[in-house]
């Protein structure tokens, strides 16, 4: 009876110590589809919540707008101060949108808020659901292969780069096709009532540019976006960074 309490107790911490190491490894194989769910979900809702500043935005930008807006405004004096004009146009801006707000509210109703939110989700929900993917793994792999912490500024740094061009390669097919929507829909306003529509759908403008112009037509356009690679790497580091420093001070 001696000899044996020992024996079980070693038993009882060999035990223990197999269980608290194969809990990490279940937690960490579920890990990457973490990334990519919530990448999409925080896609999908800020997508959702800035439909309605995109709009305004777009409105804001278009031809027909910048054209009635300066009829508007009406003329203004030149030797008038810069500070006085700064501030007359501002106040312009500030009636203009909310005068526009207006229009979309009583022509349209609160739909009218959210137009274009279908490609809009088309671009944003791949575009994050890829890079926190890619980010979230590539810096797992990279502490490990390149043995420092994962809070260390090089693992962020090279898992960023990668999240950037992996969402860039990936995503570019689809903003593509939006920018081409786009032109294609500003050119039959500019056009008049005799002027017809090159594209029915996104899939007929993917079959347009694919037969003209090959595959790699999807991809025009792909190193300008490998340069803004840049922005998504200097957005995850800092967040990283500023995360690090908030838990610590």
């Amino acid at each position: 009876m001696v000899e044996q309490a020992p024996t079980a107790q070693r038993s009882a911490i060999i035990l223990a110590r197999t269980k608290a190491q194969e809990k990490p490894v279940t937690r960490v194989t579920g890990q990457p589809w973490a990334h990519l769910l919530a990448g999409a979900s925080g896609g999908l809702v800020t997508a959702v919540l800035t439909s309605p500043l995109d709009v305004l935005r777009t409105r804001l930008q278009s031809d027909f707008y910048q054209t009635t807006s300066r009829s508007a405004r009406g003329p203004h004096s030149v030797t008038q101060p810069v500070l006085g004009r700064l501030l007359w146009l501002s106040l312009c801006h500030v009636r203009e949108t909310l005068q526009i707000v207006h229009a979309i509210h009583y022509t349209e109703g609160w739909r009218g808020f959210f137009r274009g939110l279908g490609p809009s989700l088309a671009g944003v929900v791949p575009t994050t659901a890829i890079k926190f993917y890619v980010y979230g793994n590539c810096k797992h792999l990279g502490a490990q292969l390149l043995s420092r912490d994962k809070d260390d500024a090089v693992v962020h740094a090279q898992a960023a780069i990668a999240a950037g061009l992996a969402t860039a390669t990936f995503t570019n097919p689809i903003w593509l096709v939006k920018t081409r929507l786009q032109l294609d829909k500003a050119r039959m306003r500019s056009g008049g009532i005799t002027a017809t529509r090159q594209y029915r759908n996104s899939l007929d403008c993917v079959r347009q540019v694919v037969r003209a112009e090959g595959v790699r037509g999807l991809y025009r356009g792909l190193s300008a976006s490998y340069l803004g690679t840049v922005e998504t790497a200097m957005h995850l580091v800092l967040y990283e960074r500023l995360k690090v420093m908030i838990r610590h001070a």
